[in-house]
């Protein structure tokens, strides 16, 4: 898969609302992903002085990240492909918390109304929200890969109920060849039964003719 950077303007955009669509776009990429197309959201990072976010995903297309993005009705200004020319002995993990989110709230709406004046406020609360965005980035890989445990559980449970189906209808046909097997048997028992009676009667009258034939003689 290629690497494309989806770039969008947060100028006006609350992180509550940041954060929803980051959650939107991600059951996109699993909707589609769902539907036999590849794609991946990979990471999110963006540009506190310039109000921008800029969003890493891994996709066969920049038609799929674009169905994506509408998808989850997701405003962006472009889709650009870009290279990971990181080096492997670079770490690329992070730590951030969370609770910088209200704090960091107040000074992204001053910003957009004002951005003269809050600009070293809003260049010290930016380490606090590249945070958030952090441990938001975490949760949210775990969450689609909870979504992903939870497709492929759902697709081993249609294959296990199309397996049930199949047993219930070979049992149910077993049965239907049992029954027909018993009328046969008690068929074959009724025959036997009148053809043992009839060789009895013969019997009978054979040995009865003999013996009157033995009474006959002088």
């Amino acid at each position: 898969m290629a690497l494309y950077v989806v770039e969008r303007d947060l100028s006006s955009v609350a992180p509550e609302r940041l954060r929803l669509d980051q959650r939107d776009v991600a059951s996109a990429c699993v909707q589609l992903r769902a539907r036999g197309k590849r794609i991946r959201y990979i990471s999110s990072a963006i540009v506190p002085a310039d109000g921008r976010a800029l969003d890493l995903f891994g996709a066969e297309s920049p038609e799929v990240v674009k169905e994506a993005h509408t998808a989850a009705q997701v405003a962006y200004s472009r889709i650009v492909e870009v290279l990971d020319l990181t080096p492997s002995f670079v770490h690329r993990g992070t730590s951030r918390s969370r609770r910088s989110l209200q704090r960091a709230a107040g000074a992204s709406i001053d910003e957009g109304h004002a951005k003269g004046a809050t600009h070293a406020m809003t260049a010290s609360r930016s380490p606090e929200l590249a945070r958030w965005l952090a441990d938001g980035q975490r949760l949210f890989a775990v969450c689609l890969e909870t979504l992903e445990s939870s497709e492929r559980l759902q697709a081993r449970n249609q294959t296990l109920e199309s397996e049930n189906e199949l047993l219930r209808d070979e049992v149910a046909r077993l049965r239907q060849k049992v029954d027909v097997l018993q009328v046969d048997r008690a068929e074959m028992v009724a025959a036997f039964n009148d053809l043992a009676g009839h060789v009895t009667q013969v019997v009978d009258h054979i040995l009865q003719k003999s013996e009157d034939g033995e009474n006959s003689k002088p």
